[in-house]
């Protein structure tokens, strides 16, 4: 193969196997511009030792120093969950979110919701020992969330990272049957959005009824963030039904032909086999598909899921990575072009706050399986991280915003609505290093939190992120009690609170126990993978209920 690149050397802190101690070592990051092999030519899998159906039972990325907690910071992130619970409590109770500059309510389909801030915090107040703000929110999530009577179309995507995570998550934890009896219920209502003719489900469907709005594409992200929840819901059931239908999905997308090999578009055709469009990206409408086929195989094992992984993570680390003449790396939203046996990334010059999860993904494959291109993997981790850490630091604020340009990393759309991603890849590169600076980032980041986002009823998101003097968005999202605050809660944990080698966290940082621990400890519940699929890999199912032309 024949490129034409651009070359930066970083320096990159690399977890060493033997001696556990950090070294330094010199790594170059590549732009690719042009290559001359034919599109969709097979990657080279790497040799990786198979796990057994028992789990992957990963060693320890970090076997010292395990208890190294920071208490005094850590009490003050339950305050901060304290302060933002408490206003929902106040002004939002029984709805979905807190509006917290107007104190009053949201809902996200119109006057119906499904108790998305309760849910979402259901496992961060168990895990920082909020007792009776648990309690009350089990109660309410228990006693009155009735999928029977939600009849907007909802999000099937939200929905599932959110609601049945959560559960899912709640059930794990703390292990009472009727969280998983209501996730269980949830998913039912769920399963007839993967009636196509591909197996691809539609994102809008009415959990009341079934009913499954027409839409002409299936984005990336919403059909490839489904399989965790429905894996694990597989495994701790007994019931196949779940498996079956989302890891299907991963199965036919594999028999569609791309240009990078494993790196999709961000649309699909789901009534037939095809991409819609040649934009690929790490952000926004694709991010957590890749996260889902990398956390597929820490959570089962099952090596199919790592080598999906790996050639998708080997086609963005080659083929989309870039090197700004200020040294930092990042990795933009992109056209793919073709022209005989050519093909080039086209790219964007934006930077997208969600790609920054890409930091701890990166850094998780990497170290979790130490074979093929994972140094280079590895360096593009904790580049991305740094990359991210930099976008907050030189805003007026200290805080990022929706995107900002590449090169220079100043703030494009300057709007903030409390996203996790930069703490999230801090976080990971924490346990993977306990390098003390990226508690001391997370920590610059809480502060500017309280200073710019915290109001007398809870945290609001900002319109100006590079402004002294910002103004407010009127909105604590419930992924900011769900991820953001757990994420920064968790970093100045021990390394067992949440223990990365025995679960894994959804998009939407609801920790599963993986094969082999907590509610997955006993293998003779797991479904066989792969499941049993009805219509052959490959195939249309001619029986399919939705149709291009209607949908029932």
């Amino acid at each position: 193969m024949v490129f034409t690149v651009k070359k930066r050397t970083i320096v990159l802190f690399v977890t060493n196997l033997v001696l556990g101690a950090l070294v330094f070592r010199t790594l170059s990051v590549y732009t690719k511009i042009e290559t001359v092999e034919p599109p969709g030519k097979p990657t080279p899998l790497p040799v990786l030792v198979s796990a057994g159906s028992g789990g992957l039972n990963l060693p320890l990325f970090l076997a010292s120093s395990r208890n190294h907690s920071d208490r005094v910071k850590m009490e003050k992130v339950k305050e901060m969950m304290q302060h933002a619970w408490g206003g929902y409590v106040k002004y939002a109770w029984g709805h979905d979110d807190l509006n917290p500059v107007s104190k009053t309510p949201h809902d996200w389909y119109r006057s119906q919701n499904l108790l998305n801030t309760p849910v979402d915090s259901l496992d961060t107040l168990y895990i920082m020992g909020m007792r009776e703000e648990y309690k009350a929110a089990k109660k309410l999530v228990l006693d009155t969330l009735d999928f029977s009577t939600i009849t907007e179309y909802v999000s099937l995507f939200e929905t599932n990272i959110r609601v049945l995570g959560g559960l899912l998550s709640a059930y794990d934890l703390e292990g009472d049957e009727a969280f998983l009896r209501k996730a269980v219920e949830l998913a039912d209502r769920m399963l007839p959005a993967f009636d196509t003719p591909t197996g691809i489900p539609i994102n809008d469907l009415k959990l009341a009824t079934g009913e499954v709005k027409e839409n002409t594409e299936a984005v990336l992200s919403e059909l490839g963030s489904l399989q965790l929840e429905f894996q694990y819901l597989s495994d701790v059931t007994g019931n196949p039904i779940y498996a079956e239908k989302a890891l299907y999905v991963f199965e036919q997308m594999q028999t569609i032909k791309v240009d990078i090999p494993g790196v999709f578009p961000d649309s699909f055709n789901p009534y037939e086999f095809g991409v819609m469009g040649n934009k690929v990206a790490i952000g926004g409408r694709c991010d957590s598909y890749y996260e889902y086929l990398l956390k597929l195989w820490l959570s089962t094992g099952d090596k199919k899921y790592f080598d999906m992984y790996y050639v998708a993570a080997k086609g963005i680390a080659d083929n989309m990575v870039i090197t700004a003449a200020a040294g930092h790396i990042y990795i933009p939203a992109g056209r793919v072009t073709q022209a005989g046996n050519k093909f080039s990334v086209i790219s964007e010059t934006m930077f997208e706050h969600l790609t920054c999860f890409a930091g701890g993904m990166f850094a998780t494959g990497a170290l979790a399986s130490r074979t093929g291109d994972w140094v280079k993997h590895l360096s593009v981790g904790a580049g991305i991280t740094e990359a991210c850490w930099k976008m907050y630091n030189q805003s007026s604020t200290g805080i990022g915003s929706e995107n900002c340009d590449g090169e220079s990393l100043r703030l494009n759309n300057q709007q903030y609505i409390l996203r996790p991603e930069a703490v999230e890849s801090l976080f990971y590169m924490w346990r993977f290093t306990h390098d003390q600076v990226y508690r001391d980032r997370a920590w610059t980041i809480l502060l500017a939190y309280e200073k710019y986002c915290r109001n007398d009823a809870g945290y609001h998101g900002l319109q100006n992120a590079d402004s002294a003097t910002p103004l407010p968005i009127d909105r604590q999202e419930s992924f900011f009690l769900a991820e953001t605050l757990k994420y920064l809660y968790l970093i100045f944990a021990d390394d067992d609170t949440i223990p990365l080698e025995k679960y894994v966290f959804n998009t939407e940082a609801h920790p599963l126990s993986v094969r082999g621990h907590g509610k997955r400890a006993d293998s003779s519940k797991f479904v066989p993978l792969p499941p049993k699929y009805k219509t052959p890999i490959g195939k249309l199912n001619p029986q399919a209920k939705i149709t291009k032309r209607k949908a029932v």
